[in-house]
């Protein structure tokens, strides 16, 4: 469940029954999701209502293909150009978009989905389950590019049954496969990509790209801003806005001079900025729940972070409480393990969270051969020292913070941690990827479902920290092909359960986007900017 959780007096919030869950945030609901039946034209339910311009921060240019884009610039435009099958409702659960209804075969192997008729590319051209086909194709093919393989590995193949009815079939039941269609699996014209690689689309994926959804790009200023219009063959309820621009303003700092300036509509800050914008004229603040753990990765396979009682005792020996009241300002929720308190329905609150105890993990490190000297240094039974090189990106002060209280956490109990702070391409690069690394303080932004297979089963690509566990291991490949929601969570709460006694990774904190919005802005739903720009034809902007 997502939640929106004023931060101003009671008054200020008259209309906040409606937020966002990563760049989002705003008043005032007017639900309306068009879940099925035959699209209506424009022409016959009349011109939307409201109109204006809304203003959204970007720190890159984006790419405008959801298969291989790899930022989150570009995926915030392309959940707005380029619909899935399905999206996401309030509660993160998949409901209809693209697709009107699917079903699924006894076994779990076979899903086919009903499209909807009378969808329009943003050319005119028909859409039709041979753009399904086409996509899901390319999403699976090891030489296309795509960013989205690891997420449909489970995809045999996708068959067209009819021009509306599409069928997928999979190697084994997987059961978040309705949530990652909603995720960032947009559909892509096989009429103007087919016959080249996705990756040498230029034109399309930088200035004309052509989706179906409520807004299609009228024009690309690179480095500047991108500036959508409202699609007229939109299958939908019509757009209330005229226009979205997608703004390239890299600093977080200046997109806050902006915002109170008038000039951006919609932003995301970071607990140090809420000084600024707190109070403001014309500007609301919201918090809301998002899908991310943040954490300090140590590489297990370096010797001294073995065996799994000395990740316990450096556990044991951060104090998140203060970092969540002293760096995060209170906006954020205090961690059991890796699913977050976001993914209500399986995240493990009846397991007590990490305490702070650092003499209880001294005395845990002793156990382990590492105790400290007259010095006040925990040395192991050879005289070494035990040291930490501690990596993090440069420029955000949170994660920067952050890393200082690890740093003086760790010292108490005579830990020597020294910080080296990296740009973050660089860091994952050079560092994370080749596991040229002893920590580093980072986070997963994971999909609207417990499954955690990619990033802690063993020998999986995104298990930086090489961890493994061979009980873990079992109740990761379970989970994903178990369909029963109940013996879902209950599998989840198990995993949450092994990562307490043998942890992965050290989490911090569970963060709430900090959302600072114009208080004209309206119709946004509660979810995050990721998910919300799914619902993008709801957004309105109150006259001046």
């Amino acid at each position: 469940m997502t939640m929106r959780v004023p931060t101003l007096p009671h008054g200020a919030w008259r209309r906040a029954l409606s937020g966002a869950l990563a760049l989002s945030g705003i008043l005032a609901l007017a639900i309306v999701v068009a879940c099925g039946g035959e699209s209506v034209p424009h022409s016959a339910t009349g011109k939307a209502g409201n109109g204006g311009t809304l203003r959204i921060p970007l720190i890159n240019d984006p790419i405008l293909d959801p298969v291989i884009a790899p930022d989150i610039g570009s995926v915030m435009v392309n959940k707005v150009l380029f619909p899935g099958l399905v999206r996401p409702d309030e509660q993160l659960r998949p409901t209809p978009d693209l697709a009107e209804s699917w079903s699924t075969s006894a076994d779990g192997l076979r899903i086919t989905f009903k499209l909807r008729p009378g969808v329009k590319w943003h050319d005119g051209a028909p859409f039709s389950a041979h753009d399904v086909k086409f996509t899901f194709d390319q999403i699976i093919d090891l030489a296309s590019g795509s960013r989205l393989r690891s997420d449909f590995a489970a995809i045999s193949g996708v068959d067209v049954d009819d021009s509306l009815t599409v069928t997928f079939r999979l190697r084994t039941p997987f059961a978040p496969f309705l949530t990652l269609l909603g995720y960032n699996a947009g559909i892509l014209p096989k009429h103007l990509l087919q016959g080249a690689p996705l990756t040498a689309a230029t034109d399309f994926n930088r200035k004309h790209p052509v989706g179906t959804g409520p807004f299609m790009v009228q024009t690309v200023v690179p480095g500047t801003s991108l500036t959508l219009v409202r699609n007229p063959y939109y299958y939908g309820t019509p757009p209330r806005l005229d226009r979205i621009v997608f703004k390239v303003v890299p600093d977080l700092n200046a997109q806050v001079a902006q915002l109170r300036a008038g000039e951006l509509d919609l932003i995301t800050i970071e607990p140090a900025n809420l000084a600024s914008v707190q109070g403001a004229p014309g500007i609301e603040v919201l918090q809301v729940p998002v899908v991310q753990h943040y954490y300090v990765a140590l590489n297990t396979t370096r010797g001294r972070f073995h065996p799994a009682e000395v990740r316990r005792a450096l556990g044991m020996a951060i104090n998140r409480e203060a970092i969540i009241k002293g760096v995060l300002r209170d906006y954020a929720d205090l961690p059991r393990g890796t699913i977050p308190v976001a993914l209500r329905d399986y995240f493990a609150d009846s397991i007590a969270p990490t305490p702070y105890a650092p003499d209880s993990a001294l005395a845990m490190l002793a156990r382990a051969g590492w105790r400290r000297g007259a010095d006040g240094a925990l040395r192991d039974a050879h005289g070494s020292t035990f040291d930490i090189e501690l990596l993090v990106d440069k420029g955000n002060p949170t994660r920067e913070q952050s890393a200082l209280a690890v740093q003086q956490d760790l010292a108490k109990i005579g830990i020597h941690v020294s910080i080296r702070t990296m740009e973050f391409a660089a860091l994952v690069r050079d560092r994370i990827l080749p596991g040229n690394f002893d920590a580093t303080l980072i986070w997963w932004t994971t999909p609207p479902d417990p499954d955690q297979y990619a990033f802690y089963h063993s020998g999986q690509d995104n298990n930086n920290v090489k961890w493994s566990n061979p009980r873990a291991d079992s109740l990761l490949s379970l989970g994903r092909i178990t369909l029963d929601s109940t013996q879902r969570r209950a599998i989840y709460h198990a995993f949450q359960r092994v990562e307490m006694e043998d942890p992965p990774v050290l989490v911090l904190f569970y963060p709430r986007e900090i959302q600072a919005v114009t208080a004209r802005l309206e119709g946004f739903p509660s979810l995050g900017i990721r998910d919300a720009l799914r619902h993008s034809e709801r957004f309105a902007l109150r006259a001046k």
